[in-house]
């Protein structure tokens, strides 16, 4: 990873730890060591900023309590992103791989979209950024574009504003 990112300024991590579903829950330790790495790599790069897209769970609902830990969270996720109740393990590996960057020193940024699917819709270029805690719309949806998630981090690549922080960008 050293060698991989050796001249450059900014490094986005989208990383999705399968091609499906199943995939992903299964490599679900994959997202906190490929933290680890990354940071590692940035120890030889420090002036590389990484910008991290990584999930909603651990955004708060209200101060102390995380998605992830809201009663029927799990059981939920069926029927809220037609995912297996399984996935609370990816849920959690991003949460995990959070904590590590926030214990880190690196120039790092980490991004979580709102709450519901992330899903093509059309780039608007105008939605809210926020920092610990899930954006919802007053008719209680959180969601934003595919389009406009990529813009918000294109702005944090171009205008850095987060850097050693979380944020979250939603309608």
């Amino acid at each position: 990873m050293t060698t991989a990112i050796a001249g450059l300024d900014v490094i986005v991590n989208a990383l999705n730890a399968g091609r499906d579903i199943a995939e992903t829950i299964a490599n679900a330790h994959v997202l906190p060591a490929a933290a680890r790495s990354l940071l590692q790599a940035l120890e030889s790069h420090p002036a590389a900023r990484l910008i991290v897209v990584g999930g909603a769970g651990s955004l708060e609902v209200r101060p102390g309590l995380q998605v992830v830990d809201t009663e029927g969270f799990a059981e939920g996720l069926p029927e809220h992103l037609g995912v297996p109740e399984e996935y609370v393990k990816v849920v959690l590996a991003h949460r995990e791989a959070l904590g590590l960057y926030r214990l880190s020193n690196r120039n790092w940024t980490y991004l979580s979209p709102s709450a519901g699917r992330v899903e093509p819709g059309g780039r608007t270029g105008r939605f809210r950024v926020g920092g610990d805690q899930v954006l919802v719309r007053e008719d209680g949806t959180s969601d934003i574009s595919a389009e406009d998630l990529a813009v918000a981090v294109l702005d944090e690549a171009e205008l850095p504003r987060h850097v050693q922080r979380r944020f979250t960008v939603g309608y």
